[in-house]
This record gives structure tokens, sequence and C-alpha cells, in this order.
């Protein structure tokens, strides 16, 4: 099987504000996105991708080398769905398909994953045409066709805070599959101190300052290039920060550092996608935050109840009880919040809303927000972009045409 299309499913409604304006596939979780984490396993194969219409332009842009909702149907093809992630011996299976049959793998109601030949590639190709498909039109086209299996165990995302669960795990994971324990490319000062140094891996043009706690005694810590680590940090594993992240100063646990990130304070079990922003004191702890978010000094995110009840997360405008004690805020793309800002435990806050004032904001909030707590109307789009490109000029970045369009576009389906 040398032909694989990666796909997202109508559930990435459920994955927001994560999901808004990227894929599943495209979300940070471990050390890497949940593509690459494909890419690695299949670097054989010809690999497609396919989005809402909506999303092709920019991710296009993104992913260049890449055939984006275009699927050869000459050719028998392995559909992946992006809310899957691939482990090996998830790929184990995969690979051990009979290519002479179409084949349809479950779990727990989902569609993972399908090989299609023929004429039920043809009708994929007809579905996926039409849209993101939903897993019941999936198993109802299909199944009859199909040689269908029930897999027992399989990592994929149904909810924004299962890839907050899955971090520590596939950090792990990750760790030991790019097989490079014990290896320090960086400058490291001589009065860093290490714990359980075969645990580490530092790339080169990496700098950590004396006086910084590098522990991977309870897990691995993976940094790569040029990344610089500030005097009186704590690292502790498992952790990732990534390429040109500056670290400046706090306890950082059990996290995903994305690339181009400014962070400090107190963080712990939480993952920042990149290229965003929280240089001062202030609490992040199991929470999920997007792309060119900056943080004002002293935000701070709830993650347990007084009474230590579980907590409710807000799924389409629904309550879910996502029965884990200890859950904050997952944050979409381009959000800003003021000094002293207080998010609530299980916080949705939508994509590029900006927030101020004190008071604890409310659980939920829309994309496109702007106010205090509890006084929220629709942010001006022109301001937005605007802003927007001055905070990406700062890292000698530009708002691609493409991107704002994406805005734009965004703004007037989702705000009335």
């Amino acid at each position: 099987m040398i032909n694989i299309c990666v796909y997202e499913d109508t559930h990435y409604k459920q994955l927001y504000p994560l999901t808004f304006n990227r894929p599943a596939y495209d979300l940070l979780v471990g050390t890497n996105l949940i593509l690459n984490k494909i890419e690695q396993f299949f670097d054989y194969a010809n690999i497609s991708l396919h989005c809402r219409p909506e999303l092709k332009p920019s991710l296009k842009e993104k992913f260049t080398s890449y055939p984006i909702n275009t699927i050869n149907s000459g050719t028998p093809c392995l559909f992946i769905n992006g809310r899957t992630i691939l482990t090996q011996p998830l790929y184990n299976q995969l690979a051990q398909l009979d290519d002479l049959h179409n084949h349809l793998l479950l779990h727990k109601g989902h569609v993972i994953g399908a090989y299609f030949r023929g004429d039920l590639l043809d009708q994929m190709i007809t579905l996926l045409n039409k849209g993101p498909v939903s897993n019941t039109t999936l198993f109802e086209t299909f199944r009859k066709n199909t040689i269908t299996k029930q897999l027992k165990s399989c990592l994929f995302i149904q909810y924004p805070w299962d890839l907050i669960e899955l971090n520590n795990e596939l950090i792990t994971t990750d760790f030991m599959y790019k097989n490079k324990p014990g290896i320090n490319k960086g400058d490291t000062r001589p009065y860093v101190a290490i714990y359980n140094e075969d645990n580490i891996f530092i790339d080169i043009n990496t700098l950590i300052e004396d006086y910084v706690v590098l522990d991977a005694s309870k897990g691995p810590i993976y940094i790569e290039n040029n990344v610089h680590i500030h005097a009186h940090t704590r690292i502790e594993g498992p952790i990732f920060i990534g390429k040109h992240s500056t670290i400046l100063g706090g306890s950082i646990k059990q996290s995903s550092i994305g690339p181009h990130c400014k962070v400090s304070g107190e963080i712990t079990q939480s993952i920042i996608y990149g290229y965003s922003n929280k240089t001062h004191s202030g609490f992040i702890g199991n929470s999920y935050i997007g792309e060119w978010v900056n943080l004002g000094a002293f935000t701070t995110t709830s993650n347990l109840k007084n009474n230590y009840n579980t907590i409710p997360f807000t799924v389409q405008n629904k309550q879910v009880d996502t029965k884990l004690n200890l859950l904050g805020s997952f944050i979409g793309d381009y959000v800003k919040t003021s000094i002293h800002t207080s998010l609530n435990t299980g916080a949705h806050i939508g994509f590029g809303s900006t927030l101020f004032n004190t008071g604890f904001h409310n659980s939920y909030i829309p994309p496109f927000s702007w106010g205090s707590p509890n006084t929220y109307t629709p942010h001006d789009i022109n301001k937005l972009i605007q802003t927007t490109k001055i905070m990406m000029s700062r890292r000698n970045h530009s708002l691609s045409k493409t991107k704002q369009q994406l805005l734009q576009w965004l703004f007037q389906n989702h705000t009335s």
C-alpha cells in the first residue's frame, strides 16, 4: 500500500476550539503533529490530505509537498482518520492488511481507517468531495462490502482533553522512536543540574544557562535546536520543547511546548502549539493553547474545582462531563488575554477572542469574542486582522493573503 489519504471527518466540531481553523491531523501532541506520526511510519508512501474546502488554501501553504483534496482513483488507497494516533502496533495491523480486499477498521464506533479499491474507492472519493464525512455514513455505506474489523485498542482523539491525557505517553513513545537517548549537542553551562541524562536529548545551537534543572527521572526530555533556557528554570519530564523556543524561567513539567514559543511561570500537563507567548508569571495546567496566542501577565487557569468534582466542558453547545478532576483551558488560535485574566476550570476560549479585566471569565467564550467577564461582543474583524499583522511582524512573519481570507471567512460564517 503506497497511496494514503489522511482525512478529517465531521467529528472535527467536537474538537473545537482546537480544530476551528485546522484539521485534527494538524494538532500537536507528544513531540510533533498527528500527521508527522503517520509520516514517520509511512515515509515510503504517497500521502495526500483531505480537509474542509475552506481550509485547503491555508493548508496548502503549510504542507506544500502534499496533494490536498485530490485523490488518485486509479490505484487502491489506505484512508486514515486524521484523529487517529498512529503507533507501532496499529501500523503493524495496517501493514498486514490483505491488499486484494476492501477493509474497514473500527474502534469504539469510530472509523479509524479504511482500505478501498475499485468501485468502493470511487464511492469514498465521491463522499469526501462533498466535505467531511461522518462515521455513520462510512459504516452504512461500506460495511456490507468490506472486511470489517473492530480494533481492541487504538489511540484516537474524541474530545480536546484526550490530547492532554495522551500527551505524556506520546512524548515517551516519540522519544523512543527517535532513538536519541543521552545525546547533548547543545551548549549546557557548567552549573546545570541533570538527572537521568540518558533520558535526555538536546539538539544543536541550544543554550541552557547555569542553575537550570533538567529532571528526566520521571520521563524523557526532548529539546530541539535553537532553544534558549534561562537560569532558574526547572524542567521535569516528560517534556518536549520545540525549536527556537525560549524558556524564561519557572517550572515546566509534563508538557509539550511547540516551536517559536516564549514561556515562563508554572506550566504543567499542558500543550502550547507554537508561536505563542506566556512570558510572565501565572499558572497554566491541564490546558491546550493554540497558535499565535498571547497571555498577559498573571493569566491563570483553574484546573481543579473547590469541591473536587469532575469538570464539564462545552462541546457543540452542550455540557459534557469529562470525568476528569483536573482540567484547565482550551484556547483557540489568535486569542489574547490581558494581565490578571482568570480562566475557569474546563474553559473553552473561542478562536480570535480578546479577554480583559479581572474576575473569572465564562467557561464558554464563542469565537471572535471581545470583552470582560460576563460581557462579550463580537470582535471587529478588521482590527483583529490589523493586530495579527503587527503581532506576526514582531516574529518576522507576515499574515498571508490566504490566512487573512480564512480569518474573514470564519468570521462571516461563525458570528451573528
